[in-house]
């Protein structure tokens, strides 16, 4: 009649210890058995799974202009942030030859040593190790190819493809010591677009203004949202991990 998934989110909290969070995606009824309150069960029963192994607070990734934000909220879900967009349409008609990886698979040693020097002392989705990358390169294909490195940082990247052709980029991770960096990776990136390339969830002020000083359209309200549940009455996800949580695209769920 319905479904739910369910996910054990790795986080640190601002005293430096890592505390798991209940993480909700994929909330689905049959058709035949909408608004006859199956998600809300399933829901409520999620909530007491967290609870059950410890879990403090319950997580989703959802989106404003759905039905469901609705019913989250009634749940006792508020917004935690809204992932801001950037786009640019390309208008180079000079492709960059395509640099050739050292290895066709991805350096997981290279990204998790840049990673973790990136966030460290940050509170939020910043646990992570080889099997994070893993996931991606075994889910979405990503490899070697799909990866640049810079000394200060690195871009994971998807390509968009319409049928066999490839005709856009789709940042999915940046990670950079400064704008500097940011901007060199980013002029590499560009550099492989053919005629669009985007950023579906900007969550660093420091690369926004990036985007915004190379030229790239800036959509503030997006179609992706994360929103939080407190499951214990004592709860505060502020003075747990601050107002602002770390997270990249990578992150979504």
């Amino acid at each position: 009649m319905g479904f739910v998934g369910m996910l054990d989110l790795a986080t640190r909290t601002l005293e430096g210890n890592v505390e798991y969070a209940g993480g909700i995606y994929g909330v689905a009824s049959l058709p035949g058995y909408t608004r006859k309150g199956v998600c809300t069960t399933l829901m409520n029963r999620a909530h007491e799974h967290f609870k059950e192994k410890g879990y403090r607070f319950s997580l989703l990734g959802t989106s404003h202009t759905i039905v469901a934000h609705s019913l989250y909220e009634k749940l006792g879900y508020r917004d935690l942030f809204e992932a801001q967009s950037a786009y640019k349409v390309t208008e180079t008609t000079k492709i960059e030859p395509v640099e050739k990886p050292a290895s066709p698979k991805l350096d997981f040693e290279r990204l998790l040593r840049m990673y973790d020097g990136h966030v460290r002392g940050k509170a939020g989705f910043v646990v992570r190790d080889e099997d994070h990358y893993r996931m991606f390169e075994k889910n979405e294909g990503l490899s070697g190819r799909n990866c640049l490195f810079d000394e200060d940082g690195y871009v994971l990247f998807s390509e968009i493809k319409q049928g066999s052709w490839v005709n856009g980029i789709w940042v999915r991770e940046m990670v950079a010591s400064d704008a500097k960096a940011m901007n060199r990776l980013l002029g590499r990136v560009e550099g492989r677009a053919k005629h669009l390339i985007c950023d579906r969830a900007v969550l660093d002020g420091s690369l926004l203004e990036v985007y915004r000083s190379r030229g790239y359209m800036i959509v503030e309200r997006s179609h992706s949202v994360i929103m939080v549940k407190p499951l214990l009455p004592e709860a505060s996800f502020t003075e747990t991990y601050s107002k602002e949580i770390h997270m990249t695209g990578l992150d979504f769920f």
